[in-house]
């Protein structure tokens, strides 16, 4: 992930962010900006239908797409210690996705802060071997 892996398991390593690794919802760590993505897992990679966490992390949110506002929004306002149900609005392409989420902020290192956000609903469909071994490709 050039160098993306260690702050990838940085993230990983907090333990609200850790329980989404081999979740079959997708799991998401925005920047408080609501710009980019820190983390995801591999469902939130394929919500956004990419199968390589560097192509996900790369990605940027413009100010055009409705997820920036809101995450900025949210970084500001929701609470650390319990997640909160919010409706994400998500623009890919010319199209508008929702998507109901558990979310929190999270306080990082340096008075960082971000947005775990966890998709509701979906069920597992494979193995948690495959889930982990779909992670380990996916991170490359």
């Amino acid at each position: 992930m050039d160098g993306k892996t260690t702050p990838y398991l940085d993230l990983a390593a907090l333990s609200a962010v850790g329980e989404t690794l081999l979740d079959p919802r997708p799991a998401f760590v925005f920047s408080a900006d609501g710009t980019r993505l820190l983390f995801a897992n591999v469902a939130g990679a394929a919500f956004f239908d990419e199968r390589q966490m560097d192509d996900l992390l790369k990605r940027r949110f413009s100010d055009l797409n409705p997820i920036k506002n809101q995450v900025a929004r949210l970084a500001r306002a929701l609470p650390t210690e319990s997640p909160r149900l919010e409706i994400l609005r998500i623009g890919q392409g010319v199209s508008l996705v929702t998507l109901p989420a558990a979310c929190r902020r999270l306080n990082l290192a340096n008075d960082e802060r971000a947005v775990l956000a966890m998709g509701m609903g979906g069920s597992r469909s494979e193995s948690l071997t495959a889930s982990a071994e779909r992670l380990v490709a996916a991170i490359g």
